[in-house]
């Protein structure tokens, strides 16, 4: 399989009207030149979702969600862009012109369509063995005494692995799979690297749960020992393999991604049964990482679902450690943590079958934020009772404060710690910046070469003169896009239109007092031209005319990628829905939405 070309992507989205499409959904209704909606992506009471016909795009303005219609069927269906185009090509029956792939990328296709099959027929398989086999008894046995029913066993496709080497190596060669798709899905491994050696199964005498993607395809395993040898590793889990990163899949979210949407908050337990036992409660917003803590891809694959992600991770040691471990990933995009503080020695699984859903729930609402949970915890433990421990609070809570990327609420937490703690908001600052001291070296030491001399664009240089022209820019300025995200050395821009001084007056002591040689020397070649006719309007041009080169550039940089026929198709796929982003986004800057 190649890639979707670029003329097919169009034809499709060409197509496919985007209030046909949306509105085989949900109904909408007719606003002017526009149609309106309560929007799906937020809750709202009044609607604020407009799908604008002649423009093929649709846009929220109440929380900001907007597109054309292949980023519509994305974000509402929650699937990847080839899919989304895929979905669509088949409503209006298109055949699709896929772009030759490179030798390699056919290979691993097809490897991991077969690695996909033998996955689904060893699941098949355990599952028999679990139901029908009089080898599954004490497996049968052990999900009983979990509160595992046949019937949640049946919805969950749990299985188990027979106490043999080889009865399941037998089976998937019974059913045509070669040897090096069975050593490639890691159901099977050898005691020594040499060609040929012994193949022996990897899971045995294991109660099996099946690892999905988030489409529903099984993608490993992970199976819970029955030995009661407590040298025995408790779990065994599928090593990574072509279909599976363990640091990019959460258990059980193919069947409960409607339900994270739905509250808009993700309960993450620690493992499978606490997941399942939940789920089969009612309890339906829940997903398990695999292994303890959470990564960055785990965290951004979540992000697509949720704002809120509350941990309910054992109250012990070594579940506080976890908590803490997968906080940076979590804050980092831009979720809200809290912490679910569950009585010592229990965990969901035993607490709602000793007290009832209720019980876990009651848990659930009453969780604080993860910085409030910490502070609670120092109180109770009389870590603050000295100065030490305040110190030791400080290092432990000031990294991840750095990583809250709401600024408002960043200061609002930094302004509450100090406050509980007695301790200076700079001291907790300085924290907050020592783990970034690479990022944002401008703040401790000596300016590096490269930054003695600052060069902005044409267009930047005139946006200087402007802020130094008129508060009336400064002002507006300060609601807009960072000038450093388009140039980084424009920074000095920002720092200006924040500061506080009369048009056309010298700047202030205090403020050239934080400025460095090079963002002096910069200004004073503006001096020279501080006055502008109309300030204001040249300044929304100017930014006007940044973003749209900015986007362009960046589409002409990707453009010269997806060319790459060394490249990977997953990332030729990925590139070119970001083109497609791109080009939507400057189709908005060029012509201004029509809100009805």
């Amino acid at each position: 399989m190649g890639f979707i070309s670029e003329e097919s992507i169009q034809r499709v989205a060409d197509a496919n009207d985007i209030v046909d499409v949306v509105g085989s959904y949900f109904p909408l209704k007719r606003a002017g030149t526009s149609f309106r909606a309560l929007c799906p992506f937020h809750q709202e009471k009044s609607p604020s979702f407009h799908v604008n016909p002649s423009r093929q795009s649709y846009h929220c303005f109440g929380c900001g969600a907007g597109g054309g219609v292949l980023r519509f069927v994305m974000d509402y269906e929650h699937v990847d862009f080839p899919s989304a185009v895929r979905r669509l090509a088949q409503r209006a029956n298109i055949p699709l012109v896929e772009e030759a792939s490179t030798p390699e990328d056919e290979r691993k296709h097809g490897l991991r369509k077969r690695l996909l099959a033998l996955h689904a027929e060893a699941a098949l398989w355990f599952h028999h063995n679990l139901l029908k086999s009089a080898e599954g008894a004490m497996a049968r046995d052990y999900l009983k005494s979990r509160g595992l029913t046949s019937e949640i066993a049946k919805s969950w496709k749990l299985g188990y692995a027979p106490e043999s080497w080889d009865a399941l190596l037998n089976h998937l060669r019974d059913r045509k799979f070669s040897r090096e798709e069975i050593e490639q899905s890691g159901l099977a491994s050898s005691k020594d690297d040499r060609p040929g050696a012994q193949l022996y199964s990897r899971f045995r005498n294991r109660v099996m749960f099946p690892i999905h993607n988030d489409y529903g395809e099984v993608v490993a395993f992970s199976g819970r020992t029955l030995e009661a040898d407590p040298k025995a590793a408790k779990y065994v889990n599928s090593p990574e393999t072509p279909l599976f990163t363990k640091g990019r899949v959460l258990y059980g979210l193919d069947k409960t991604k409607r339900d994270l949407i739905e509250k808009n908050a993700a309960i993450v337990c620690e493992g499978q049964i606490d997941l399942i036992s939940a789920f089969e409660a009612g309890v339906r917003h829940v997903i398990a990482p695999q292994g303890t803590a959470f990564t960055t891809d785990q965290a951004r694959l979540l992000k697509r679902y949720v704002e809120t992600v509350l941990l309910c991770f054992d109250s012990d040691a070594a579940g506080k450690k976890a908590a803490d471990r997968s906080v940076p990933a979590l804050l980092s995009q831009g979720l809200t943590v809290k912490i679910i503080a569950l009585p010592t020695g229990e965990d969901p699984d035993s607490l709602i079958r000793k007290q009832g859903p209720a019980a876990f729930l009651k848990l659930v609402e009453s969780a604080k934020e993860y910085f409030d949970h910490n502070l609670a915890e120092a109180v109770a433990s009389g870590e603050l009772e000295d100065t030490a421990g305040k110190s030791r609070l400080v290092r432990r809570l000031a990294p991840p404060l750095a990583l809250v990327q709401d600024a408002v609420l960043r200061e609002a937490l930094l302004g509450r710690i100090s406050t509980r703690l007695g301790v200076s908001p700079a001291s907790i600052r300085a924290g907050m910046k020592a783990p970034m001291v690479e990022r944002d070296s401008q703040d401790t030491g000596p300016q590096a070469a490269p930054e003695d001399v600052i060069s902005l664009t044409e267009g930047m240089k005139m946006l200087g003169q402007l802020v130094l022209a008129s508060s009336e820019v400064r002002e507006w300025l300060r609601t807009q896009t960072p000038l450093a995200d388009f140039e980084p050395q424009a920074a000095i821009l920002d720092k200006l239109s924040r500061a506080d001084f009369s048009d056309h007056s010298p700047l202030s002591a205090a403020l050239m007092s934080e400025l460095s040689g090079a963002e002096e020397r910069f200004l004073s070649s503006l001096e020279t031209l501080r006055t502008a006719p109309d300030p204001l309007q040249r300044a929304k041009s100017t930014i006007h005319g940044l973003r749209i080169r900015q986007l362009e550039q960046r589409i002409e940089e990707l453009k010269s990628r997806v060319g790459d026929s060394s490249l990977p198709l997953e990332e030729r796929q990925k590139i070119q829905k970001q083109i497609l982003d791109l080009k939507i986004r400057m189709a908005d800057l060029r012509r201004p939405f029509d809100q009805g």
